[in-house]
């Protein structure tokens, strides 16, 4: 077993204040926790407007299915944020 934890860096640069940006984040974050039962939260940029980053942790058996979970929580966050999505980090543990 091993962890999968994954960090995503989005832009939203017509959010214009914290409760914008709010609106967009329990959005993305309630898709991931709803489709995949994932922890989620968001993990920095906290204060700022426009900028947004989600933190995700996943088990795996392995890396394959490891990657099939990484490659399907990149889609998710890419179709349903009102954002752009301009940073992944992946990593296991």
């Amino acid at each position: 077993m091993e962890i999968l934890f994954m960090t995503f860096k989005l832009r939203a640069p017509w959010c214009l204040s914290l409760k914008d940006k709010r609106s967009v984040v329990k959005a993305i974050m309630a898709g991931l926790k709803k489709q995949f039962n994932v922890s989620v939260c968001e993990s920095g940029s906290q204060d700022a407007t426009q900028m947004i980053e989600i933190s995700t942790a996943a088990l795996a058996f392995d890396h394959a299915q490891g990657d099939s979970i990484a490659e399907n929580l990149i889609n998710l966050v890419y179709r349903t944020a009102n954002a752009e999505l301009y940073d992944v980090f992946k990593e296991y543990r």
